[in-house]
């Protein structure tokens, strides 16, 4: 796959079939549109998105993704397309009319475009699908973006990691969802309490719930299972900052400034202020047991 990064001039030399999209999580409803591309074999195929994503570029409220650029890119890269088209999306991009949107289409040597019959384009959402019909080939892929009569969308798929429903979010990505970040020095306060966590920082990533999980973790190219609180620690060393706290199991190295990748696999619990740090420590060891319990009975 090669990857091309677009900003004013948008250019190809070969006809391809396009589907155009944030593609936000490359969720199974994404893969199967990519399938039906690959199945047009007169032409290269290639997929375009944006970066950043436009509501990001519009400052839509506590917006964030749910997959990196870089880690949208790792992915595609397993699925044999032949170019990915990265629009810099700035006012410019923004603000193009629909004639100039479809003219930069043809610079790029579209024959076909496969979109969902909703798809709007160019400037205030302006351009339709009756619009890409006057210049091109267009296939309609409603159907193919839900799984088990559900319909995947990336903004269904944050509902549900946001209610903790950890799985059903997993099973509609196809994979399991995940941050990445480095870990900082914290307050040390799970040291005292016999319980050492990695604080990662995970930026701008799209976090579940506030909640206490069942995790994975990679660190230093060695798979981890681990107890992952997200939240304020409204027990002790209350932080206005919502934090990402991993106890790795069976793990004693410093790691300080690693990067890691946290996997989400269940949710165990509510993140629960204590009336006392012994509560707090039994509730700890007990969060310890379940995870090791749900490790062992799911043959992880």
């Amino acid at each position: 796959m090669k990857v091309k990064y677009f900003n004013d001039n948008w250019i190809n030399h070969d006809a391809i079939t396009l589907t155009i999209g944030n593609f936000d999580g490359l969720h199974r409803g994404h893969l199967k549109l990519i399938e039906i591309l690959k199945t047009y074999k007169d032409t290269k195929h290639a997929l375009m998105t944006f970066n950043p994503h436009p509501k990001i570029h519009f400052k839509v409220k506590d917006f964030k993704v749910l997959q990196s650029v870089e880690n949208k890119i790792k992915m595609l890269e397993d699925q044999d397309i032949d170019y990915l088209f990265l629009v810099n999306f700035d006012s410019d991009t923004a603000s193009l009319t629909v004639d100039q949107f479809i003219n930069k289409l043809k610079d790029l040597k579209v024959k076909r475009i496969i979109v969902g019959s909703d798809f709007r384009f160019a400037n205030k959402a302006s351009g339709s699908v009756s619009d890409l019909k006057k210049h091109f080939e267009v296939i309609i892929a409603d159907d193919i973006s839900s799984i088990d009569n559900v319909r995947i969308s990336s903004s269904y798929i944050r509902e549900l990691l946001l209610d903790g429903k950890i799985e059903e979010a997993n099973n509609l990505l196809g994979y399991r969802y995940f941050i990445d970040g480095f870990v900082e020095h914290g307050n040390k306060v799970g040291r005292t309490l016999g319980f050492p966590t990695a604080n990662v920082k995970y930026d701008n990533s799209f976090l579940p719930g506030n909640g206490v999980f069942v995790t994975r973790v990679l660190i230093l190219n060695n798979w981890y299972y681990g107890v992952c609180n997200i939240g304020n620690n409204p027990t002790v060393n209350y932080s206005e900052t919502k934090k990402v706290e991993v106890f790795l199991l069976d793990f004693n190295e410093v790691i300080y400034e690693k990067e890691v990748k946290v996997e989400f696999i269940k949710k165990l619990r509510d993140e629960i202020k204590f009336d006392n740090i012994n509560l707090l420590i039994e509730q700890m060891n007990l969060d310890v047991k379940n995870t090791k319990n749900y490790i062992k009975n799911n043959n992880l």
